[in-house]
């Protein structure tokens, strides 16, 4: 389930006392535009990468306006400015006040605040490059919100509660291993494995609104993905590491050693749903959103077109057999978990989706009969010894 940000601005209230005929006025100092937590889950660290609950020293950048209706009149109130949230409380510098001459309040926001690059504050248009290291820049985008004076007393929403729901706009990736229970009793040992030609930057651009919810439109087609690269396994927000040396990598010599899915049934399994074990080795990796690119030569994986093609490369080893460098096409990913890749593919990673891959080693053991072949037909000899 998808947990909710919501935000909370603590309205500050500017009360004008009438004039009496005597000129006697009372004056109440305004209480400034804060922010605090409502609904949420609090941690004392920031976000792990690909979570749901924000975190002390977490921030966002809010921009927003105020509208005027007659005469028609939009200004900009925030612009950039960053949010960011302490042991309870967000806060920010140079606090606002609402004006109740205007007759609502528009605002959009991006999170992490360094991750908004060029937003429009009075219509919440955003243009933004991320640069994904695997384990951080978990971009969020908030619902657009629209605070409208409408409770009869020149207040907004009584001064009550701006709610700010933030949208992954990232994907994020698990890679699991499991071995089928035909090799229940060799050891499977994984001693390399990488993500390769992934786009790791992308381009992000959201210039759409759902006019009654105010969700952003943020789809493949938002995202322009470049500069390809690798993922290892310790790039994920939680680090994987081999089983020998815990705080190394996956190497030969420090490999990671991989259960048995028991339920696993390569021939007529029709699940999508979670396996019953596995080994996971990419642990919430964050992503840019990209098309899967069909290889042009299957039978050589390094051959150059297939450059652009992204696949999963691993070296294992199933008992005392060694398999070296093993590519798995990303683009042949399917959605049910048997031994045909002939079904409705993944395809891609979408905007705001967890994808859990799950890669199973099956292997056929070399195995032996015997049999002895019968002596062959009786050989008489004779021979005579005479004296």
């Amino acid at each position: 389930m998808r947990m909710k940000k919501t935000i909370i601005f603590a309205v500050a209230v500017l009360t004008l006392a009438a004039c009496s005929r005597t000129f006697d006025t009372q004056n109440v100092e305004p209480t400034q535009i804060g922010f605090n937590t409502w609904a949420e889950v609090l941690t004392k660290t920031p976000r792990i990468a690909g979570s749901n609950d924000f975190g002390e020293g977490d921030t966002f950048a809010v921009y927003g306006s105020k509208t005027k209706t007659s005469p028609s009149t939009t200004q900009t109130v925030f612009n950039g400015d960053v949010v960011t949230k302490g042991a309870s409380d967000w806060d920010y510098d140079n606090h606002r006040y609402w004006d109740t001459n205007f007759d609502l309040y528009t605002f959009d926001a991006v999170s992490p605040a360094t991750l908004a690059g060029t937003v429009d504050p009075q219509t919440g248009t955003i243009t933004t490059t991320v640069d994904f290291a695997g384990n951080n820049n978990d971009i969020l985008v908030a619902n657009k919100t629209i605070v409208n004076k409408t409770d009869g007393s020149g207040n907004f929403d009584s001064f009550g509660t701006v709610h700010l729901v933030f949208n992954h706009a990232a994907s994020l990736v698990d890679v699991y291993v499991k071995k089928a229970p035909s090799l229940d009793a060799d050891a499977v040992k994984v001693s390399a494995i990488s993500i390769d030609n992934v786009s790791k930057t992308g381009a992000l651009s959201v210039t759409e609104y759902d006019s009654s919810t105010g969700v952003p439109t943020i789809a493949l087609a938002n995202w322009t993905p470049s500069a390809s690269g690798s993922y290892l396994p310790a790039e994920g927000a939680v680090a994987v590491h081999g089983d020998v040396t815990t705080d190394a990598a996956i190497a030969v010599g420090n490999e990671k050693t991989i259960i048995n899915d028991t339920s696993f049934n390569p021939e007529n399994s029709t699940s999508n749903t979670e396996p019953a074990a596995a080994t996971v080795l990419f642990n919430n990796l964050v992503v840019a959103p990209q098309a899967f690119v069909a290889p042009t030569n299957r039978e050589n994986p390094a051959d150059p077109s297939n450059s652009n093609a992204q696949k999963i490369t691993i070296s294992y080893s199933v008992g005392a057999s060694n398999y070296e460098n093993k590519t798995i096409w990303l683009y042949d990913f399917d959605h049910v978990d048997n031994s045909q890749q002939a079904t409705e593919y993944v395809g891609s990673w979408e905007p705001g989706k967890h994808y859990k891959l799950y890669i199973t080693i099956l292997a056929h053991a070399i195995t032996f009969s015997a049999e002895i072949t019968p002596w062959t037909a009786t050989v008489y000899g004779y021979h005579y010894l005479v004296n």
